[in-house]
């Protein structure tokens, strides 16, 4: 029965990863570490990257479910992605902060690593699971797309500026 809907365990996975990452934003109730000893761009970057992370993995998401060719692999790869921030993190290498990690924060951190290698875990074991449709996936752009795609943009672009500017005690 598991291996039937695997691609639905697979993409709850990579969304609740997501929505796990997106309430550690510098400023809200539980990343309140002070970040401001770091440059913007460094912050900026970083950022940029959480941020790009957290919303693809909905893009993926959507693809796993969808059986889309490739899709266990890049579910994978977004795992990956995922322990490696947690445990540069974790094991205090990048970001540092002069304020301690708090308990919650730790803890968000600790099971959503876990949630990740579960998911590395699933992704091998059904790496051999064939999507039923073989078809590559095919973007068919409306207006409508566009906008919707804008507006992802614009939300992303102000998640960046204010994990930035929290993180910076601004």
């Amino acid at each position: 029965m598991l291996s039937k809907n695997i691609h639905y365990v697979i993409a709850f996975l990579l969304v609740t990863l997501s929505i796990l990452l997106t309430i550690l934003v510098p400023g809200g109730p539980i990343e309140t570490r002070d970040f401001s000893h770091y440059s913007e761009t460094t912050l900026s970057l970083f950022n940029i990257f959480l941020t790009a992370l957290g919303l693809l993995s909905f893009v993926v998401a959507f693809l796993i479910a969808k059986k889309k060719n490739h899709s266990i692999v890049l579910s994978a790869i977004f795992a990956l992605l995922y322990i490696f921030v947690y445990m540069l993190d974790l094991f205090e290498i990048f970001p540092t902060s002069p304020v301690a990690m708090s308990t919650t924060l730790f803890s968000i951190e600790f099971i959503s690593t876990i949630i990740a290698l579960v998911l590395i875990s699933l992704c091998i074991k059904f790496n051999d699971i064939e999507a039923e449709n073989n078809e590559n996936v095919k973007i068919n752009l409306t207006f409508y797309k566009i906008i919707s795609l804008l507006i992802v943009l614009l939300f992303a672009i102000g998640i960046v500026i204010f994990a930035t500017k929290s993180a910076m005690g601004q």
